[in-house]
């Protein structure tokens, strides 16, 4: 297994519309106070992975938002990105337009937008139709001007030490826990798994099929789930949290780092992840859909967003 620790020290600080900075922690400033992030592929340190990443974050002086594009089930790929590099690509373009007190209406409608432009240039696939082809993502954003936070799937925040959105959807956990007996079934070693997962393989028409739940409102109210894909998603659907006053510290991270540490910063959070990929690579007792495969760093793509008021 290769090793995620960090380097101590941090790279330069970028402005908040330059590309992002992979493999190493950085530092910005926006307005309020000051930025730390980190964000790395699946497969590690290197060039080859940052170009595949679907995890993206965005931060201004306005807003602060990770985004994470879901792993692509269908085998399609569009001009060399597949459909979770796609979303994430989309979503990352609309938040660097956006008026700076855009609410989540106007942010979901722009999404949207784009997405719809995205299905206009590929007419061979009704995405109407086939929702195992739309490229996905999960987000959750923080906005100053109106202290809101937002959340659409299961990426989710610390602020000011409390937890927002660490439920999983239904379908998540189903297709965990029967993972999970496969491979107990079957008596196979982390080794084993690393090679070939054939939980993973036993359950993905599973997870093909579960395309069919999404944004679905005429599905079981048991199995629909809600995710950023360029079709509507029901208000009473999103998580909003409002805020009095504006949070000391507000941290965004995606699925990619499964629990929260003792410390708010991105060393903390690699530090965390080290540990937990060492106690359970595979992901068999805190159960999971996929596990680490051999030659990766990690079982994800990983993005952890750090905002502290001055």
């Amino acid at each position: 297994m290769k090793s995620i620790v960090m380097p101590l020290l941090f790279a330069v600080a970028v402005p908040a519309y330059a590309d992002l900075t992979y493999d190493k922690p950085v530092t910005d400033k926006i307005a309020g106070g000051s930025i730390e992030y980190f964000i790395q592929g699946k497969n590690g340190a290197g060039e080859k992975g940052n170009q595949t990443c679907e995890d993206g974050l965005y931060y201004s002086d306005n807003f602060v938002a990770v985004f994470d594009g879901a792993t692509d089930k269908s085998g399609k790929s569009y001009d060399g990105k597949k459909g979770g590099r796609v979303s994430r690509d989309i979503i990352e373009n609309v938040f660097k337009s956006l008026p700076p007190d855009a609410g989540k209406e106007y942010i979901l409608a722009e999404i949207n937008k784009a997405y719809q432009v995205f299905y206009k240039a590929n007419p061979d696939i009704d995405f109407a139709k086939n929702p195992l082809f739309r490229p996905t993502a999960t987000l959750i954003w923080y906005s100053f001007p109106r202290k809101e936070l937002v959340a659409i799937g299961d990426s989710k925040a610390r602020i000011d030490g409390k937890e927002y959105n660490n439920t999983s959807k239904m379908v998540d956990i189903l297709n965990s826990d029967l993972r999970v007996k496969v491979i107990k079934e079957l008596n196979l070693s982390d080794e084993d798994i690393a090679r070939d997962d054939i939980g993973r393989f036993y359950i993905m028409p599973l997870l093909q099929k579960q395309s069919d739940f999404q944004n679905n409102p005429k599905a079981p109210k048991a199995f629909q789930y809600w995710a950023i894909d360029g079709f509507e998603i029901p208000a009473d659907q999103l998580r909003v949290w409002k805020f009095d006053q504006q949070p000391a510290v507000i941290e965004l991270s995606s699925d990619g780092y499964e629990s929260y540490p003792g410390k708010s910063s991105p060393q903390a959070y690699e530090d965390e992840l080290a540990k937990l990929l060492k106690e359970d690579p595979q992901r068999i007792k805190n159960p999971s859909t996929k596990g680490l495969q051999q030659g990766n760093a990690s079982f994800d793509d990983r993005a952890v967003l750090i905002y502290k008021a001055k």
